[in-house]
């Protein structure tokens, strides 16, 4: 019995490989994880039977991947801080990722303050995460926190 749970950790294991680029650190502890999980919740509720903690095991897998793609997001936080440096240096920034991704920000226009004396900046940003490339224009504005705020339209400039 140890041998098909063993048996069912490593399918989830290459289940998780399937993707282009390899899995991520996040992908194979969630699905390592969610089976290790899954099967002890499938064994009890299935009264310890063989099945039920393989089903158990499968449905922990599935959830466990799903789990690890989303928490696993270095792109994203690489993408966020070099919109805040960009927005806030006026300078371009480019950023990667190991697994390939990659991007930049550029300003392209001047700093402007809004009519609520927030200090402003359009930007263009550029993504390629799985060979899926995209662009749009932003606007980047400082809140009196100190925090950005990027929001997809262009706040009126003050007169």
């Amino acid at each position: 019995m140890v041998r098909k749970g063993v048996a069912v950790l490593a399918v989830s294991l290459v289940l998780a490989g399937c993707s282009s680029q390899g899995p991520s650190n996040g992908q194979i502890y969630g699905t390592a994880g969610g089976a290790a999980l899954g099967a002890g919740i499938g064994r009890v509720v299935g009264h310890y039977t063989l099945n039920a903690t393989l089903v158990g095991a499968a449905a922990g897998a599935v959830i466990g991947l799903a789990a690890g793609t989303y928490l696993d997001q270095p792109a994203q936080e690489k993408h966020a801080r070099a919109t805040i440096q960009a927005a806030e240096d006026g300078k371009d920034v480019a950023w990667s990722t190991e697994k390939g991704s990659k991007g930049s920000v550029t300003a392209i226009g001047q700093q402007f303050s809004d009519r609520a004396g927030r200090s402003c900046r359009p930007l263009k940003q550029d993504v390629t995460v799985n060979g899926e490339q995209s662009a749009r224009d932003v606007t980047a504005c400082k809140a009196a926190d100190g925090t950005w705020i990027v929001t997809d339209f262009q706040p009126e400039k003050a007169d």
